[in-house]
């Protein structure tokens, strides 16, 4: 063979590998837009309908403090009001010393001088990380909240030093004002108010010149940054499984997760049972349609932050089956988890799970229609008979003649109670809580777009991964 026909056939192979690659890039390329292209949409959705949400609850506090009797009054020329400090001040809230209020510009300046020193940054930096237990301040090694352990129990996350309870944020609540993440900021302000001074005379310094409540500020501005780096890896969102009585209200599962992230966990372990089910490998059994209603959010297993996940480990989830769950249910579940999933690459993307044999307490989760709702025979018998309201309160639907029961049916409302506060019998005072005006249109579109996306995804648990 000549020297130019072994050059022209490389040639020609190379360019196959080429169109190969580029197809591949092409492919990829066209995936990411349509995931930008519909997170966006995604976003302008949700940004209307928290403004609509928005001007719902101005009108409920219209409401309130009409029933109340509220009344907002402007102070007069002469009244004397206080100020944040609780000083008496005049009405324009003006000082009548130009040097007091030169001095106070200058503490002022002193202090944000102090706060933006790499010093004190580091101070409360190396103090989240300490109390945390972890090395580095980003969202791979951020902890989640220990659900279903209490604080102060031998689960709980230990420093390995001292043995004493780390401190754990519920980021998914985000609102530095709860009560659990309270505990823990005032943790750090403590550890900084303790440490800063046994620095030396340098970080003394700064720590004296820091204004009262800035220390404060300045420690709940930066968990509120740490979490938005944790919700950039935990973004996807599902549509909220709910009852439409509940109004604005979300369902929250044990451990302060609302069901929409819950159901967001367990989204990839839906998607990876149905693709298992309609495999050839699948046993017949499990494919007849009247098992189709297990094949549902609501009926998967909630999927928690492992407490015994160590710092800069893959993050895992710890999955505990529902004390409520059927043997039936249960079966099936555990014949289809057997079969090999017919998209390896699907199902190398899902989350980490570590199953336990405690069950988990409570009822199954509120659902706003029957098609994801869950049936009585996924439910115990002993404790549906115990827990008869299920059906009526939109937690459980029967299961229809497949199963030889009674068809389910949707629920109606029960417009008769509309405006009505029930006495409890207790001297509390009652007011009706109206029910939520916000424009179910908004609503829908917001859920197609979250649909959309997820579709996109294809049970990918993390959407960075689109992008490394």
């Amino acid at each position: 063979m000549s020297a130019n026909l072994v050059r022209l056939n490389a040639t020609v192979v190379a360019h196959e590998q080429l169109e190969t690659k580029f197809s591949t890039f092409k492919d990829q390329a066209e995936k990411k837009f349509q995931f930008l292209y519909n997170e966006n949409k995604l976003l302008k959705a949700e940004n209307s309908h928290l403004k609509l949400q928005q001007k719902d609850a101005d009108e409920r506090l219209r409401r309130i403090e009409a029933q109340v009797g509220i009344e907002y009054i402007e102070a007069g020329d002469n009244a004397d009001i206080e100020n944040d400090e609780g000083e008496r001040v005049d009405d324009g809230g003006q000082q009548s010393s130009a040097n007091v209020k030169a001095e106070k510009d200058d503490q002022q300046r002193a202090s944000d001088d102090a706060l933006k020193s790499k010093i004190f940054r580091d101070l409360v930096g190396e103090s989240f990380k300490i109390l945390l237990g972890i090395q580095k301040i980003d969202a791979q090694h951020l902890p989640g909240y220990p659900m279903s352990i209490g604080e102060g129990t031998d689960k709980w996350p230990k420093d390995p030093a001292t043995g004493k309870d780390l401190v754990r944020f519920d980021w998914r609540v985000g609102k530095h004002d709860d009560s659990i993440n309270t505990t823990g900021l005032q943790r750090v302000v403590d550890r900084i108010r303790l440490v800063g001074p046994q620095m030396g005379d340098t970080a003394k310094g700064i720590l004296s010149a820091i204004l009262p409540g800035q220390i404060e500020k300045n420690v709940r501005t930066k968990y509120m940054r740490m979490v938005g780096e944790y919700r950039k890896a935990d973004k996807k969102r599902k549509r909220v499984d709910e009852d439409d009585d509940l109004g604005d209200d979300i369902e929250i599962v044990e451990g302060g997760l609302d069901r929409a992230h819950m159901n967001s966990r367990v989204q990839s372990k839906l998607d990876a049972r149905k693709r298992k089910c309609r495999s050839n490998e699948c046993d017949g059994k499990w494919q007849d349609p009247k098992y189709d209603s297990a094949f549902i959010l609501n009926a998967m297993s909630d999927d928690e932050d492992d407490p015994e996940q160590r710092p800069g480990e893959a993050r895992t989830f710890l999955t505990m089956e529902p004390e409520w769950r059927s043997l039936e249910l249960s079966t099936l579940f555990a014949a289809i988890d057997e079969v090999k999933d017919p998209r390896p690459d699907q199902a190398k993307l899902a989350k980490l799970r570590r199953r336990t044999d405690e069950q988990k307490t409570g009822p199954p989760p509120l659902a706003r229609t029957l098609a994801t709702r869950i049936r009585s025979w996924m439910v115990k018998t002993d404790i549906l008979e115990e827990n008869a309201d299920w059906f009526d309160s939109g937690r459980v639907a029967h299961s229809g003649e497949a199963w030889g029961d009674e068809e389910p049916r949707e629920l109606v409302k029960d417009r008769n109670r509309k405006g009505k506060a029930w006495d409890s019998g207790t001297a509390k005072k009652v007011i009706v809580r109206q029910r939520n005006t916000v424009d179910e249109a908004s609503m829908s579109v917001l859920e197609t777009a979250q649909q959309k996306l997820g579709e996109i995804l294809e049970g990918i648990d993390d959407a960075d991964i689109l992008f490394n």
